[in-house]
């Protein structure tokens, strides 16, 4: 039999040997296929729209395990603003307390040789940079002046004693001056600040390099209006 003949009737065979397949049953193959998809797609899309939410809700934030390639990410995403904390704008704006408690005598030696006068030499005594004293000298003899800064948390003892009288400042600020009598040896100057924040402030000066006679000047170098000034500055906040 030629070789046609031959293909023809291995066609002819298969065509009459040939089984249909159960329509029903692939409709409903196609019908679980579909749903499945649909629920695939459902649930991607819930998800993307979740993250884009999340990302403009919160300006942009980390999303681990959500690339687009199925990977985990591992660094967050991040931007200026949505880093920067709430507030910080007026947090700053507060100006702070430098320090609480008792200001190291040091610290306060610091802020007392900046706001001396121009024309004075100073240096300190033994153990004055932990005293808080200070020698100073206008070419006329030596003075002692010694400084005294602290925060209190409670102010009621301090003002009715010390501030007693006292009438505040605009600010709210009270100062208290005392000069030693007439023939006091040595003389001495006394200036108390308290403000209202707490901060309290004691500035001493003898006509003398110590508090103990005899003096050394006839007049201090400092008066009671530069003591104020140096007292009540805004340095020692």
């Amino acid at each position: 039999m030629p070789i046609e003949e031959d293909f023809t009737e291995a066609l002819r065979t298969s065509v009459l040997t040939f089984e249909p397949p159960s329509t029903p049953s692939l409709v409903q193959a196609g019908i679980r296929n579909g749903r499945r998809r649909r629920r695939r797609r459902a649930t991607a899309f819930g998800v993307s729209g979740a993250v884009a939410l999340a990302l403009v809700g919160f300006g942009v934030t980390t999303v681990p395990g959500l690339l687009s390639d199925g990977r985990t990410a591992d660094h967050p995403l991040s931007s200026p603003a949505a880093s920067a904390p709430s507030g910080s704008a007026t947090a700053s704006a507060t100006p702070k307390p430098t320090f609480t408690g008792a200001l190291p005598g040091d610290r306060a030696l610091t802020t007392l040789t900046a706001l001396l006068p121009d024309g004075l030499t100073h240096s300190s005594p033994p153990g004055g940079r932990k005293s808080g004293q200070l020698w100073v000298d206008d070419g006329h003899g030596t003075s002692l002046l010694e400084v005294h800064v602290s925060r209190l948390t409670s102010t009621t003892a301090i003002r009715d004693h010390v501030f007693a009288g006292a009438t505040p400042l605009p600010d709210g600020s009270l100062v208290q001056s005392r000069q030693a009598p007439p023939g006091t040896d040595p003389g001495h100057e006394t200036v108390n600040v308290l403000r209202p924040d707490g901060l309290y402030v004691t500035l001493m000066q003898w006509e003398a390099p110590s508090q103990k006679p005899p003096s050394t000047r006839t007049t201090p170098i400092l008066t009671l209006a530069q003591l104020r000034a140096i007292a009540t500055s805004s340095q020692w906040r």
